[in-house]
Formats: C-alpha cells, structure tokens, sequence
C-alpha cells in the first residue's frame, strides 16, 4: 500500500496520496512585516512627492520675486534714460538757441516725443522742468524731476550738472527749494 506523502509545493499547496492538490494553511508571520515596510515605502514616496511640491512652489515664488525685481529695475532704468535724454535736449536748444528754455512746453516741442516727458511706472507722472536756469548756474540744482516717488519710494532727479539720483520725497523737496532759492537770487 503506497504511503501518503505530503510535500509543500511553491503556492503553499499539498500533494495528497491520490494526486490532487489541495489549498493548506499559510504561515501569518511576514504579514506584519510586509504592512511596515509598506507604510514605510509609500510614507517615504509620500514625504518625496511634499517635498518636490514644497520646493516647486518655493522656486516659482523666487521667480516671481525675481521678475518684479527685474521689471522694476528695467522701469528705474528707462525713466533713468528718459531724464538722460531730456538733458541732451536742454544742451543741444541751449547750443542752438544761447539759452535754455524758457517753458516745459517749449522743452517738449523740441524734443517732439511727448512720452519721453512721463515717467514709464503706471503710476508715474509727467516729469516736471525748472525754468529760468543756464550753464554757469550751480550744477547741483534741479533741472527735471519726477513728482510721485514711485521708484521704491524715490523720484528720479536730473541735475544741471547731468547727474541723475533717485531722492525721498524729502530730499527732492530740499533740493527743488534750494534750486529756486538760487534761482530768485540771480
């Protein structure tokens, strides 16, 4: 009589003494083990997938940060440029005329671009011209100034001497006085 033999096949089944195979208990022991080192796996993906989305979001606000900056600066710069070349516009009338001129309007129809004459903020104004000044005058009085300070709080000053400085309200209104204090002296 053929004795029973039972062996454990790879998917945990049994042979019995007429062949078949047959389902068997599985051993429980991994399944704990299995369950931590899936929490552990999907919390590490987890905590991957914050941490790329912390630092996407912490990048793009750099970037923005970054062009409001670089907007600003370019807005500085072109107002800047604006003022240089208001002053090469006194000098050339002043070359071709013996003298500055004698209103902003008369400035603006030499220069014949009436854009030139604003600030490019949105929120600038039309630059103001001080008449009434000429070459031999101090070089640190006001020529053309900006009225709001809309460069981080500052107005772009061109000086008769040619120089451009960004000033606080304060200062500008120092330097417009002493200007037409010089000016009421002459």
């Amino acid at each position: 009589m053929p004795t029973d033999r039972i062996t454990t096949g790879k998917r945990g089944t049994r042979k019995t003494r007429s062949g078949r195979l047959r389902g068997c208990r599985r051993e429980h022991g991994g399944t704990i083990i299995n369950v931590i080192t899936g929490v552990i796996f999907f919390g590490l993906i987890g905590m991957g997938i914050w941490w790329i989305i912390k630092t996407t979001g912490q990048a793009g606000q750099q970037y923005t940060d970054a062009m409001i900056k670089t907007s600003n600066k370019a807005t500085d710069i072109t107002c800047q440029s604006n003022l240089r070349t208001i002053s090469q516009n006194v000098n050339i009338y002043a070359i071709s005329n013996e003298h500055f001129p004698e209103s902003q309007q008369e400035l603006v129809e030499f220069g014949g671009y009436t854009k030139l004459f604003h600030c490019p903020d949105p929120n600038g104004s039309q630059y103001v011209y001080i008449p009434g000044q000429d070459g031999g005058m101090s070089p640190s009085n006001v020529l053309v100034y900006e009225s709001k300070p809309v460069h981080q709080g500052k107005c772009n000053v061109l000086f008769l001497g040619g120089q451009i400085e960004a000033l606080t309200p304060e200062q500008l209104k120092q330097a417009v006085e002493a200007t037409t204090a010089r000016l009421r002296r002459q």
